[in-house]
């Protein structure tokens, strides 16, 4: 079996609880996180308590990730998730920040899917010159079925809402930072379809045909298996030739480079750090630039980008990737997707 998915259903049960109720602010200082933690806000001043995981000032204040009290929480409202939520992804998770210094991202998870804190971490160690989030904490909530990822905010702008106070010059020199970014990252091979801790691959776009009731909750990860049984099932998928890559040699790549998926510096002139790494894993080659030229993931948004041209990154990203050597191969790519019969 190539494909792996949770099941779940359209109840609590199945989910734990909807991703954008995971974090709830109950008053001013006091935020539940999911099922078993809790985040107070305390004075700079004040001694840390001894039991916080983690802790973390914020102007004049502290903010403590501490265990779960039910008896700070009595006789507490429910709480309010919408405060401080900034992305909600449906049922499959969302994004939070707490005070000013801090985001909370928290997603549906299952046994298969690859932590997004061990990637970055393996990043870290292995790509020191590839900006990143820094991650304070993280922990799974097995009743919630999600993952909590505590990260020192960037304060920094996307480069989609950056994107119209670009000049062009600033806009091919991103395009070739970024390349750059994969090219160190792509030093990193394996000669397996796998994410860094040997897991499944979250990646709608290699897969076959989903089953029509697969739920929306619980995306599907594919593999783990070696690069020339990925060739072997993309070929059972489809009616077209696999585009063609080296099943010995696939490159780490993180596969979601979208314009809200980097951040940039204030001037414009530079990366200020590259975010959502759960995708990222080892790729057959030619992904790395055919991705970007056929994905709307690399689509610009309205209303910041002109109508006329939204594909405007998509286009200057790939074809830096060419640049450093990547293989775009669109139109073998689009033969082989628009001809898949096989399901996942």
């Amino acid at each position: 079996m190539f494909c792996r998915m949770a099941i779940c259903s359209n109840s609590k049960q199945r989910n734990g609880t909807a991703g954008g109720q995971s974090v709830k602010q109950l008053k001013p200082q006091l935020w539940t996180l999911g099922s078993s933690m809790i985040c107070t806000k305390a004075d700079a001043h004040d001694v840390a308590p001894l039991n916080s995981f983690i802790s973390w000032q914020d102007g004049n204040d502290t903010f403590h990730i501490l265990p779960r009290d039910d008896a700070l929480l009595a006789d507490l409202n429910e709480g309010d998730s919408a405060i401080g939520r900034i992305q909600e992804c449906g049922s499959g998770g969302a994004v939070w920040i707490i005070g000013n210094e801090v985001i909370c991202k928290v997603k549906s998870w299952n046994e298969e899917r690859q932590l997004e804190a061990t990637t970055i971490e393996f990043v870290r160690d292995n790509f020191p010159s590839v900006p990143l989030p820094e991650v304070l904490y993280s922990w799974i909530d097995r009743p919630f079925k999600r993952t909590f990822l505590i990260l020192k905010r960037v304060h920094a702008r996307t480069l989609n809402i950056a994107w119209p106070s670009l000049s062009l010059s600033q806009r091919q020199n991103l395009a070739n930072e970024m390349a750059g970014h994969c090219l160190t990252l792509a030093g990193k091979k394996s000669s397996r379809f796998e994410s860094v801790s040997g897991r499944g691959v979250l990646e709608h776009w290699l897969m076959g045909k989903l089953p029509a009731d697969h739920p929306s909750c619980m995306p599907m990860t594919l593999g783990p298996f070696s690069g020339l049984e990925m060739k072997e099932y993309m070929s059972k998928i489809s009616g077209a030739p696999v585009p063609d890559f080296d099943v010995d040699a696939l490159p780490f790549f993180h596969c979601d480079l979208g314009p809200t998926n980097i951040l940039v510096s204030n001037d414009g002139d530079s990366v200020a750090a590259i975010i959502d790494w759960e995708s990222s894993a080892y790729f057959p080659d030619f992904w790395v630039a055919t991705r970007p030229a056929t994905n709307w993931a690399y689509r610009l948004s309205e209303p910041n980008v002109d109508p006329q041209d939204p594909y405007e990154w998509a286009k200057l990203f790939s074809s830096a990737l060419v640049v450093k050597g990547f293989s775009c191969q669109e139109e073998a790519f689009r033969k082989w997707k628009d001809t898949k019969t096989g399901p996942a």
